[in-house]
């Protein structure tokens, strides 16, 4: 127990094991603090280049697979239609037509059959109708039994086309029912003469919606993605096409994604987008086809910040674990600073113990030794100082020895059955005269009829006896004392109060530690050698109790001994009990 601090704040600076312990923080703490801050740099950098990255890879897919399919539709246009000149069809040359439409089923999947129609003579509408389809390729023989002649000419799609034939466009492309299915048909017209009038000849080509929906755009577009060099440690590019009336193409089976990166479109029309002017009847209508790129539900700046996200975790986890490391090192390192405090102040406070009674005693003695003393009441006074200073000195010896003893493990305990009324009656008698030489007025009540406890008798008068030392020490002003050893309800209790300065509330629990010292807000500074309540926790841990402590600031305190009652006191039997200082291994406890 002890005297006054200013403030917290002010202990705080005071205090070196704190300032250690805050300085260690520091020089860890800003080292850390710059790497991880850089660290978090570098991943937000790696996040914004990830970003780039899956951004330019869907631009550079979704642009390059919309212009591949345009070049594939466009292809048997370029290579087929425009690549058989009017003077193999005017007459026929089916030699040069052949390996021509042969190629083009080849390289164009999707195309059913080409046509190949030629008037009998410039301006009429019958002449010769010939297909090749994909049946023509299996056929043996020479390239005219390759062909077939359709049995009604070409009925209503040549209809169609000559009716076509008054818009004079060169390119035709309109959609038709063939077959039972929708059916996309483009033709190249030819005529007489550069005016257009008289129609001699055409070549064309039937599409087949469905398959075109179904077999060609999903594996034209899994070709495509198979090709693509997917960025490692993110989501793979997803590529969904959508036609004219909002429905899937591809992929076949799910939904579209919802996150969309890009989308492009393109006209479904197998020639050269440049020429839909020049193309009837597409100026009615065109169907325009999406192609979206995703990678998946996710955004990107979902993606990338998932991908960066175990790196913060592990520069958490990192700070976290070295955050408690720092906080353990400091806070051993504050405790070994204060220890040595402590011990420090222990020192200069035994020193300081030894040195006021010893003074004491050589200045009495010596007034006696030379004779200076009058009268005969003097001299008793100066030998009731001299004893009584020889018996703080006891006190303090005692309690230096019993607490090495206790710090090396080796403080037994001899216990036999004790009147703990008698020996508190015996203490407050022995030291009487300390209360006369402080003027203090204890009032003691023992119940009658106690049970014995098991106890070593020394060692807990020198614990009550350390209790009523502390009462005097920090009564302040007051001078009373309370000493109270009430009925027992399964245990024997003595109680010391006191009216003075009293204890915080968050010191309480630090009282019992050895050198600790209170410092007080009500006046008074750090008193005794901060070993007298641990001795006391000790002495009671060993007897198997405890002691207990109530105290505001201002209005005094009050310790209690807590000692259990033994079934079979009589007989000396009693159960062994930790009595080590706190934290250390329990000292010998054994029967008389």
């Amino acid at each position: 127990m002890s005297g006054t601090r200013p403030s917290a704040g002010s202990q705080m600076l005071h205090d070196r094991g704190i300032r250690l312990a805050l300085g260690l923080a520091v020089v860890v703490a800003i080292p850390v603090a710059v790497l991880f801050y850089f660290q978090s740099r570098s991943l937000k950098d790696l996040e914004q280049t990830s970003a780039v990255v899956l951004r330019q890879l869907s631009s550079d897919a979704v642009d390059g697979l919309a212009k591949s399919i345009e070049n594939a539709l466009k292809r048997p246009h370029i290579s087929v239609l425009l690549g058989i000149p009017g003077a193999r069809v005017e007459p026929l040359d089916l030699e040069f037509i052949d390996p021509v439409f042969t190629q083009g089923l080849a390289e164009s999947p999707f195309i059913d059959e080409f046509f190949i129609w030629t008037a009998d003579k410039p301006g009429s509408p019958t002449g010769r109708w010939l297909v090749f389809d994909h049946a023509s390729l299996g056929a043996s023989g020479a390239s005219a039994q390759r062909f077939r002649e359709a049995p009604d000419g070409g009925g209503t799609l040549l209809a169609d086309l000559q009716g076509m034939a008054s818009m004079k466009r060169a390119i035709v492309a309109f959609t038709k029912e063939l077959h039972g299915r929708k059916h996309y048909i483009q033709a190249q017209l030819r005529w007489s003469s550069q005016s257009r009038e008289q129609l001699t000849s055409f070549v064309a080509f039937a599409v087949d919606a469905e398959r075109l929906r179904r077999e060609y755009f999903p594996a034209f577009v899994g070709a495509h993605l198979k090709g693509l060099q997917q960025p490692a440690g993110f989501p793979p590019l997803r590529v969904t096409l959508v036609d004219d009336n909002g429905n899937l193409v591809v992929p076949t089976e799910g939904g579209a994604a919802e996150a969309v990166v890009d989308e492009r479109t393109f006209p479904l029309v197998f020639f050269d987008k440049e020429l839909l002017e020049f193309a009837a009847p597409y100026e009615a209508h065109r169907e325009i086809w999406r192609l979206r790129t995703s990678y998946g539900d996710a955004t990107i700046p979902d993606i990338v910040s998932a991908s960066t996200r175990p790196q913060f975790a592990l520069m958490l986890l990192v700070a976290g674990v070295l955050g408690i490391g720092v906080f353990l090192i400091a806070g051993a390192a504050a405790r070994e600073v204060r220890l040595a405090e402590l011990k420090s102040n222990f020192v200069a406070s035994v020193s300081h113990d030894l040195k006021t009674p010893l003074a004491l005693i050589q200045l009495f003695a010596e007034t006696l030794e030379l004779g200076r003393v009058r009268s005969t009441d003097r001299a008793q006074e100066y030998y009731r100082i001299i004893n009584g200073e020889a018996r703080k000195l006891t006190r303090l010896i005692e309690n230096l020895l019993d607490f090495s003893r206790m710090e090396a493990g080796l403080r037994p305990y001899t216990l036999e059955p004790t009147d703990i009324g008698a020996l508190v009656q015996r203490v407050l008698s022995v030291m009487e005269r300390q209360f006369a030489q402080g003027q203090f007025e204890v009032t003691t009540t023992v119940a009658p009829g106690l049970p014995a406890i098991m106890a070593d008798g020394v060692a807990v008068e020198r614990a009550v006896e350390n209790l009523l030392a502390n009462a005097m020490k920090y009564s302040g002003d007051s001078r009373r004392i309370d000493v109270t050893v009430p009925p027992a309800h399964g245990e024997v209790v003595v109680r010391v109060r006191d009216y003075g300065i009293g204890i915080a509330r968050r010191e309480q629990r630090k009282i019992f530690r050895k050198f600790y010292r209170v410092h007080h807000e009500l006046g008074g500074g750090p008193q005794g050698t901060g070993l007298g309540l641990a001795i006391v926790d000790h002495t009671m841990r060993g007897h198997g109790g405890y002691v207990g402590v109530e105290s505001e600031p201002g209005r005094g305190s009050t310790f209690t001994l807590h000692f259990p009652v033994p079934i079979q006191a009589s007989q000396g039997v009693v159960d062994e009990a930790h009595s080590g200082d706190r934290g250390r291994a329990a000292d010998a406890a054994r029967p008389a």
